[in-house]
């Protein structure tokens, strides 16, 4: 079916009323969005972690889901290949954006900071969790880079495999965790007739402080 404008403007659907105020807001934006994060799970949101992570080098800005891992020094965690275009973006330019949105509670969370290097504890760490397979496929694939079908990767991986047999399979060190550090937050709730609620917090001399913004 082709898409239309009739099409588009016909897809619609109308939130739920919850409010939400400065009041119920807690001070520290990371104490709020562990709360909303815990909600989610509630909900059971599918994917609650999934965050659109966006990077540029100048002018060519680029967006892709990743899945953050955690928490730390009062950033967010995820992982990835360090030669993948994302991190070839952020070593030319560390100040990335990011989403997560829950469509199930409707609510929705904005990020903006810099980026750096998770320590190699953190990588490590969660490097270990990874099931074998995928602890495989992250030395097996080059991340972004043109390759001339699946095919290449699968054999490489079956490869490996044999290699390591039943041995450990140690973190490559093209491959680990970036921490965001977020230098703005913005937490958004819909509401019904498109009047949502909208509060940014902004860190100013080591400290956060809130807005209402319009919806």
């Amino acid at each position: 079916m082709a898409i239309s404008q009739d099409n588009l403007q016909s897809i619609r659907e109308e939130y739920e009323d919850h409010p939400l105020e400065l009041s119920q807001l807690r001070s520290n934006p990371v104490e709020q969005f562990e709360y909303w994060f815990s909600q989610a799970l509630e909900a059971e949101a599918m994917e609650p972690n999934a965050m659109v992570l966006a990077t540029s080098k100048i002018d060519t800005p680029k967006a892709r889901y990743v899945l953050f891992k955690g928490i730390e020094d009062g950033g967010l965690i995820f992982h990835t290949h360090y030669e993948s275009a994302k991190a070839k973006e952020i070593k030319t330019n560390n100040a990335v954006a990011a989403v997560i949105y829950w469509r199930e509670i409707h609510r929705q969370v904005r990020i903006e900071g810099q980026v750096e290097k998770a320590s190699k504890e953190i990588s490590d760490n969660y490097f270990y969790t990874r099931p074998r397979g995928g602890q495989l496929s992250a030395i097996a694939s080059p991340q972004s880079q043109i390759i001339e079908s699946r095919k290449v990767i699968e054999e490489k991986i079956k490869d490996l495999d044999k290699e390591y047999g039943e041995s450990k399979i140690n973190r490559p060190d093209n491959w680990g965790g970036y921490l965001i550090k977020p230098t703005a937050w913005e937490f958004w709730q819909g509401r019904k007739n498109r009047t949502h609620d909208r509060f940014r917090y902004e860190n100013a001399d080591s400290k956060w402080t809130i807005s209402r913004l319009a919806p």
